[in-house]
């Protein structure tokens, strides 16, 4: 017993003496790192007036400048230890599991975090450079689009973004916090008498309230989407739909494009092409909307957004960061210039002769260029050379977006004898 005790009173003795060697280890630790802030002070006394804010980075709150930092040299700007993306995902965790999701917030996909965040403080909440909607309308414009219009969706109006989206990624388009079809009903009922008069007594549950409704503004009143399908603005739905006494009354007459057909029979000719858009499973309501739309020809979104949904490859190419070079109108989202939406008898939907398509712009590659068209054979495919052999137009790391550099390296992949 005498012996039992002994070593207790030993053991505590040890933990004491541990946990003060510890305390004295973090006093010293933080002391040293405080004389180290203190230096970095004398030339950057900028950084005493961050220190102050409300919300401060906890490495700069703790002194510990080198946690970013190196003091002597980098490879990075402001001798960052490494690229802003992989420094802040070092110690982020759970916004790095976030890029698994479907949809990303392009700025924090392209690891550009200092978009949206102070790196040492703010008087924001989470380091954020501005408030709410102040921070988002830095890029989405709030003079642009549905945002300045008469009629707002009421978060709108008071800021409240994050009221329906996330800022960093989602599951769901347009970084939803739910499914487009269940995040609104999560605060407009569907139940009531005058949402059912409204919707012409036609059963609405599951349906996208998105279809026919912008959820940030609108002109029109009940956020109605501004261009209406002449159908839908007359109040005729069953001009496409199988009607109230059906037993489907949101059921189409036809199958695919049958029913638009019916009204808009000069459009078949369009798809009626060597390659068509038209396929097993795609028809015209996958890029059109039916009931209304903020777009041209009742696009369902911008165009591009269009296209990326299917050409899913294609969008991952563009949005590459090495992709630095693209032509111009990528640049703007453009695709129709260039490729026929519809159909087309040419390759990759151009509108004409791939070669004649690209010098009706570029005139003068159409005077002096490298040989080209059926005489100039590529001896790796044995196809005829064209534009695209050497340029790759939705985005290169080369000059002109040349598909390798053109110092030696695009050259020797045909003159390989030289």
């Amino acid at each position: 017993m005498y012996l039992k005790r002994i070593h207790t009173s030993y053991l505590l003795t040890f933990v004491v003496v541990f946990l003060l060697l510890v305390f004295l280890g973090q006093t010293t630790y933080a002391k040293n790192a405080k004389v180290s802030f203190q230096k970095c002070l004398s030339c950057h006394p900028d950084l005493k007036e961050e220190l102050s804010r409300k919300d401060a980075h906890e490495p700069f709150k703790g002194f510990k400048c080198s946690s970013c930092h190196n003091p002597h040299a980098a490879k990075y700007e402001y001798l960052v230890k490494d690229e802003i993306d992989k420094l802040c995902k070092g110690c982020h965790q759970r916004e790095k599991k976030l890029l698994a999701k479907s949809h990303k917030h392009e700025p924090f996909q392209q690891g550009e975090c200092l978009s949206c965040h102070r790196p040492h403080a703010s008087n924001n909440k989470k380091l954020l450079k501005a408030k709410g909607q102040q921070l988002c309308f830095e890029c989405h414009s709030k003079k642009e689009g549905s945002f300045s219009k008469k009629h707002k969706h009421n978060p709108v109006s008071k800021g409240l973004c994050l009221t329906c989206h996330r800022p960093h990624a989602s599951d769901h388009e347009a970084l939803a916090k739910k499914e487009q079809r269940n995040l609104c009903v999560g605060c407009h009922s569907i139940a009531d008498s005058k949402t059912k008069s409204a919707h012409l007594g036609y059963p609405i549950e599951g349906t996208d309230c998105m279809l026919c409704h912008n959820p940030h503004g609108s002109s029109r009143k009940g956020l109605i989407r501004e261009a209406r399908h002449t159908p839908f603005a007359r109040k005729r739905c069953r001009s496409c739909h199988n009607g109230l006494r059906s037993r489907n009354p949101l059921g189409l007459k036809g199958k695919g494009a049958s029913v638009c057909a019916e009204c808009h029979s000069e459009v078949l000719e369009t798809f009626n092409k060597i390659n068509s858009h038209v396929t097993k499973g795609i028809f015209c309501v996958n890029c059109h909307n039916p009931h209304a739309s903020d777009e041209e020809a009742l696009r369902k979104a911008k165009e591009a957004k269009i296209c990326f949904d299917c050409h899913v490859d294609t969008k991952r190419h563009v949005n590459d960061k090495k992709s630095r070079y693209k032509h111009p109108l990528l640049e703007k989202k453009e695709c129709t210039p260039c490729h026929r939406p519809h159909g087309s008898n040419f390759k990759l939907f151009f509108a004409g002769d791939e070669i004649k398509d690209c010098t009706g712009c570029h005139e003068r590659h159409a005077k002096f260029t490298h040989p080209i068209g059926e005489k100039a054979i590529d001896p790796r495919s044995k196809q005829m050379i064209t534009c695209i052999t050497c340029h790759n137009l939705m985005g290169s790391p080369n000059q002109f977006a040349l598909r390798f550099d053109r110092k030696k390296e695009l050259c020797i992949q045909c003159h390989k004898g030289y």
